[in-house]
């Protein structure tokens, strides 16, 4: 048995010899191809071969890379080898996480993980944990990515595993990041570095602590030192063309240079960004990189910022990140700004703000800063194992009062906003009863007073043209007399009456607000119909 795994391993050095003497890198795929096909081939040779060329491809064609895998996965369920099936699943699921197709990627994770629990293998588990908070941190549940990152630290950190222990340290660092913690963010990652850089020799895991501790810098508005690091990064990347992660660092370097306003770099890494992205076929990195040159278009010829803003917008896709959207209503509503078009300015001004606030309060989530005190607490605990018993007897009781003081706090805390919402919630529906029955009141005094009974209460038009001093449009018209009959209808259900689109609805809304004076801001419908109600009575 010993004798023949020899002969296998004798045999494999030798076909990557003959590999190194190939002269092109389609020549060296074309031979590994035939390698794992070849049914009369040892099987680990065969497996060897498909681990080759996926190191090879899975940053420069990652297409190329999946097909591979398929059949990695293909040859292993046919072998029975559970340890190739779980490789070719890890795999997979890490090219999807790059390419940006989450729910696919933790599908083959989930898929990674069961086949290590029959395996039975603690490093393999880590793996499968670290990776699908990765997963977690991209879908922006930082709470579930928090307990994976830190489940994955105690173990690397049993089994003395230092470079698992790097990766952890950098992952939980990111969380912190994400909070808002960016002392605590560069302390992590700072510890992650210290460890990594024992081995003598840089790579990938190094140059994505680099990145990181770039992306901090930038956020904190350090652009020069946040260049230093990036450029770092990239250079190392840059050594085995890792693409996804050096396309990671042109679309940050772009933002950097526009920063600083060094628009010439800055539109020089943007466009080596979108053509990267393009080739990888990253449909989140393509707008990324389209919404940074319409920032920079903006710098010098506004009208072609807007056209290039409008062009993003007509294509954006409904899950879009949130993020991504934020810019480009930010950059549009400059844009419309400028050039005195106000209704569309303050309509992109109201989604900027949406989803910014919505940003900011997934930031602000009480869940996840507590987790990541918690689990703070944990890896420091880990740390200073060594220490006597008392010692961590104290730390553990000092750490566990701030806990409960945090959870008492937030526990109150949610508790009044709650009770808050739900008074508040009282009192709008209310006073939305009171002006609904006003506003039947209103209708009914206008029947009396023109001594008529009809079936339906009709508006003025006339009478409110002349107290507002402008004509009413016919699509205002319409929707305010849909209104007269129901109103409370939403915009989506006045539309379809309408045979508008609901933005077409909604822009019409804004003009009659304004035309009518309308200051109310909970009932604008409602306070619309009075007022509109008394006009045509006087």
């Amino acid at each position: 048995m010993l004798k023949s795994g020899k002969i296998q391993y004798i045999n494999f050095v030798l076909i990557l010899l003959l590999l190194a003497t190939t002269s092109s890198a389609q020549s060296i795929e074309h031979t590994l191809k035939k390698i794992w096909e070849d049914e009369k081939e040892i099987d680990s040779i065969r497996f060897n071969a498909l681990e080759e060329y996926y190191e090879i491809n899975n940053q420069v064609k990652p297409d190329s890379a999946l097909i591979s895998l398929d059949y990695h996965y293909k040859l292993a369920k046919e072998k029975n080898a559970a340890l190739e099936l779980y490789k070719a699943t890890k795999k997979k699921g890490n090219i999807h996480r790059l390419k940006g197709n989450y729910d696919i990627a933790m599908s083959s994770y989930q898929e990674a993980e069961s086949l290590a629990t029959k395996l039975n293998d603690p490093i393999l588990k880590a793996e499968i944990m670290g990776n699908m908070g990765n997963v977690f941190v991209y879908r922006q549940d930082y709470k579930q990515a928090t307990r994976s990152f830190s489940k994955t630290l105690k173990v690397y950190q049993d089994l003395n595993n230092s470079d698992g222990e790097s990766r952890m340290l950098t992952s939980l660092g990111s969380v912190f990041l994400i909070i808002n913690n960016y002392d605590l963010a560069l302390e992590y990652y700072q510890k992650s570095l210290s460890i990594i850089n024992k081995r003598g020799f840089e790579d990938r895991s190094t140059a994505i602590i680099y990145i990181n501790i770039g992306w901090t810098n930038f956020v904190k508005g350090l652009y020069e030192e946040a260049k230093v690091y990036y450029e770092k990064g990239i250079k190392i990347l840059q050594v085995k063309n890792e693409k996804f992660f050096i396309a990671n660092c042109y679309s940050t370097l772009a933002k950097i240079h526009l920063k600083l306003n060094q628009l010439d770099q800055a539109n020089e890494y943007a466009k080596k960004d979108l053509a990267l992205n393009t080739e990888l076929d990253i449909k989140t990195g393509i707008l990324n990189a389209e919404i940074i040159i319409a920032q920079l278009t903006f710098v010098t010829n506004i009208k072609d910022a807007t056209e290039k803003g409008q062009s993003i917008l007509a294509k954006l896709p409904a899950k879009t990140n949130k993020n991504l959207k934020k810019d480009l209503y930010e950059l549009l509503y400059k844009c419309y700004k400028v050039q005195n078009k106000l209704d569309l300015s303050l309509e992109m001004y109201e989604l900027y703000n949406m989803y910014n606030d919505s940003i900011q309060q997934e930031k602000n989530n009480f869940a996840v800063v507590r987790e990541a005190v918690k689990n703070d607490f944990e890896v420091r605990l880990n740390e200073n194992k060594l220490e006597n018993e008392n010692e961590k007897a104290k730390l553990r009781a000092i750490q566990l009062k701030r806990t409960f003081a945090i959870i008492l706090t937030s526990t109150l805390l949610i508790i009044s906003i709650i009770f808050y919402f739900k008074s508040n919630i009282k009192k709008n529906r209310i006073k939305r009863e009171l002006l609904l029955n006003e506003l039947e009141r209103l209708k009914t005094l206008s029947d009396t007073q023109l001594k008529l009974q009809p079936q339906k209460f009709e508006l003025n038009r006339d009478k409110i043209e002349i107290s507002i001093n402008r004509k009413i449009n016919e699509t205002d018209w319409t929707i305010l007399n849909i209104l007269i009959d129901d109103p409370v209808i939403s915009n989506k259900e006045t539309a379809a009456k309408a045979f508008k689109s609901v933005d077409g609805v909604g822009s019409a809304l804004r003009r009659m607000y304004d035309y009518f004076e309308i200051k109310e801001s909970k009932y604008k419908k409602i306070s619309l119909l009075m007022k509109a109600i008394k006009l045509s009575n006087t």
